[in-house]
């Protein structure tokens, strides 16, 4: 009897031994795929250690993470959220789910995973940011400035100015836009989109000059986006320049544009 426990143990260390060394080097493969970008084989790793270690918390948050590399948020959500149920403490599980939910607009539960976040982690600039975001896309833009505000209140930085901005730009409330911007733009000064929504509020001021100043520092930086030609199009017809609006039209379409009929270059 005392060979058979014997045995046994012997058994279950040996197994423990090999499973354990195999789940390091199952990390470490999984570990050099991911830093090359091979998100479906650094999965497959993650995969064999979750059939060793079911309860590993660390594996399904890694493997979430490979799958949101490869675009599949719902298999992403499946791993945080058995991840989560493992390990309730960790709030950047919650945050990232949001994350994922919010890509595939499921609203009303990605903010319930940033107040989540917000509850655990109070600090959180980009949980009240993204939260407003959903906010503003579901018509409650008050609710959405408080939370834009809230994160620069927590952390100055260009995104959340960005995101402020533009929703004041859409309220028309202007002056606090361009001053939005202003600050998104002095943070990251190759913040291309954020110029040119600024160019866009000056060419509604009539401030046509700086307006055309930060239009081509956007195409500058970004020069295949072709909504840049339209909106610098549209400023030099306002600035009667129709000719040099006519090249922009034509880049316009270059780069997939359709063309308005009332746009009319030969």
């Amino acid at each position: 009897m005392k060979k058979v426990v014997l045995f046994s143990f012997y058994f279950i260390l040996v197994s423990s031994i090999t499973a354990q060394k195999s789940k390091k080097v199952y990390v470490e493969l999984a570990k050099e795929a991911g830093y090359n970008g091979d998100w479906k084989t650094a999965e497959f790793y993650y995969t064999k250690i979750i059939a060793l270690y079911p309860r590993d918390s660390t594996a399904y948050f890694e493997r979430a993470i490979c799958k949101e590399g490869q675009h599949d948020y719902k298999g992403a959500i499946e791993d945080y959220t058995i991840q989560g149920k493992i390990n309730p403490s960790e709030p950047d599980n919650f945050f990232l789910r949001g994350r994922d939910r919010q890509k595939i607009k499921d609203y009303k539960n990605a903010i319930s995973d940033y107040n989540k976040t917000i509850e655990m982690e109070p600090d959180n600039p980009d949980a009240y940011r993204f939260r407003g975001q959903i906010k503003e896309i579901l018509g409650q833009k008050e609710e959405a400035l408080k939370d834009y505000s809230k994160a620069l209140e927590l952390k100055p930085y260009s995104d959340a100015y960005y995101d402020r901005g533009l929703l004041k730009y859409k309220m028309n409330d202007l002056n606090p836009a361009l001053s939005d911007l202003d600050n998104a733009i002095e943070i990251d000064s190759l913040f291309d989109v954020a110029l040119m929504y600024r160019g866009l509020i000056k060419m509604t001021q009539k401030n046509y000059t700086s307006s055309l100043k930060d239009l081509n520092d956007a195409i500058k930086i970004n020069p295949k986006n072709k909504l840049y030609y339209l909106k610098r199009g549209q400023l030099k017809l306002a600035m009667g320049q129709k000719n040099e609006a006519c090249k922009d039209f034509i880049l316009y379409k270059k780069y997939g544009g359709t063309l308005n009929k009332k746009y009319n270059c030969k």
